[in-house]
């Protein structure tokens, strides 16, 4: 409730009532693997999106059916036959390293490992067409054949100085979506000779396995600025886009994980740059990259300092309805965007929707929908996670809570939904205001009402504002 984030990406999501019936599932992930172990035969994990509701919106004379081509018979057969299947939800705890290690982002996802836990295929998305799924069956078993990971990691470790198997590791990687290669390419670049780095395909090569910004790969790439120039010339926006986001996201990450101060600089200061023809959008991604490497070793005077700057000038120096203006124009731009770029026609537009509403009995049954953008508001997000970020490191400084008070009024202002007026209770009674805590948790309360959402945690919290034991 408390970190309400804005999730604008688009999933495909199937209904999974029936699929139990169909396919032979294990009843866990570790019986699954000892079932692969045994069997040997590879594991398919199928991940679903928990708590499928129907689109809002909908006229209630329109039917949707989440039917999916993975219930054909032909299709759960082939599975059946070549793998053990463990079918779950993306909640599922016992998953989360391999979502992680695959990189999963999209649902319904298919991840394919060997027994030994190595993931060698993935896909993902719900189809009509049983010809998805028997492509995706036949696509996994031939990868199921190729050298795993693992192999690959063996005879790296062997041998680091041969360039042939560290690069077939590191495109064996690339292929299942691991776009963090920042240290095998370390490695891979060390072993080249410095003629080597006057090869385009060789720089690219490099970069686009997401260097280290302050490494020895990326400083080797840039020895050749002709190279450079071409390269972010003509290769196309997309790539230039996944580069750069590999690079932050590897040096960022690493910082963190080693508490690396200066390598967290050099992640941000390159953010930075990539925003050339827009300086403020580029200090904004800079900050943004600090408060998270600061939130994430829990550096916590660094932390308020830098997100007190943060926030009042990127966040509170624009008037609300400025605010509400900008970001309709922004939801609509991404609406028409994803409308345009989707490749499946079994999607029903608003107007369409709006259209069969005047039909006295109308029925219409999709297969698939696609969920477009958020009804929450990005900067009330940002704002909303700031104040509650401040309380939630217990600071008792009141010139750092009143800022949290600050932002936190603002985003009720811009999006006045339960969540944000539960930030609000809580700050204000860190405060010291206890009787306006109880008045604006009891204002979430009743929101939530309206909405039809859970009460249950607001209601706990009022009562342990009003025994001052919160």
């Amino acid at each position: 409730m408390k970190n309400l984030i804005a999730l604008a990406c688009a999933l495909f999501v199937a209904c999974t009532s029936g699929l139990a019936q169909e396919l032979k599932t294990s009843k866990s992930l570790k019986t699954a693997f000892e079932q692969s172990s045994l069997s040997k035969k590879p594991v398919l994990l199928i991940i679903n999106v928990s708590g499928i509701s129907r689109p809002a919106n909908l006229p209630s004379n329109v039917k949707v059916n989440f039917k999916s081509a993975l219930e054909e018979p032909e299709v759960t057969n082939r599975i059946n036959e070549n793998f053990i299947v463990y079918k779950t939800t993306m909640t599922d705890t016992s998953i989360r390293s391999i979502i992680r290690a695959a990189n999963v982002k999209s649902f319904p996802a298919f991840v394919f490992l060997h027994s030994n836990k190595d993931i060698f295929f993935k896909d993902f998305g719900n189809s009509t067409d049983q010809k998805k799924y028997i492509s995706m069956v036949n696509n996994a078993l031939l990868a199921a054949k190729e050298e795993s990971i693992s192999d690959l990691e063996t005879k790296y470790n062997a041998d680091k100085s041969n360039n042939v198997w560290l690069k077939k590791l590191i495109d064996t990687r690339k292929k299942l979506g691991i776009t963090n290669n920042a240290q095998l390419i370390e490695q891979y670049a060390n072993n080249l000779k410095i003629g080597d780095f006057n090869d385009y395909q060789n720089v690219l090569y490099i970069l686009e396995a997401g260097p280290y910004s302050d490494g020895s790969a990326y400083k080797l790439a840039y020895t050749n600025r002709k190279i450079i120039d071409s390269l972010y010339r003509t290769e196309l926006p997309q790539k230039r886009s996944a580069i750069n986001n590999a690079i932050i996201s590897n040096t960022i990450a690493d910082a963190a994980k080693n508490k690396n101060t200066p390598r967290a600089l050099s992640a941000a200061n390159f953010a930075r740059n990539t925003w050339t023809k827009n300086y403020t959008q580029g200090e904004k991604v800079y900050y943004t990259q600090i408060l998270w490497y600061y939130s994430t070793v829990k550096d916590t005077t660094s932390y308020v300092r830098t997100a007190s700057y943060f926030y009042d000038n990127f966040y509170m120096n624009i008037s609300a309805d400025s605010i509400k203006k900008i970001e309709a124009k922004d939801r609509e731009a991404l609406t028409q965007k994803h409308i345009a770029s989707s490749p499946h026609k079994n999607t029903i537009s608003k107007q369409k929707l709006d259209s069969l509403q005047k039909i006295k009995g109308a029925k219409v049954i999709t297969q698939s929908f696609v969920s477009v953008g958020s009804p929450s508001n990005s900067y009330a997000n940002e704002l909303n996670n700031a104040a509650w970020k401040f309380y939630e490191i217990g600071t008792k400084n009141l010139n750092y809570l009143s800022k949290a008070m600050i932002w936190s009024r603002r985003s009720i202002e811009l999006n006045p939904i339960p969540g944000y007026y539960d930030t609000l209770a809580h700050i204000l009674y860190r405060l010291g205001y206890i009787e306006e805590a109880i008045k604006t948790q009891e204002m979430a309360i009743d929101k939530a009402k309206i909405e039809k959402t859970a009460t249950a945690n607001l209601e706990s919290e009022l009562k342990k504002i009003k025994a001052k034991t919160l």
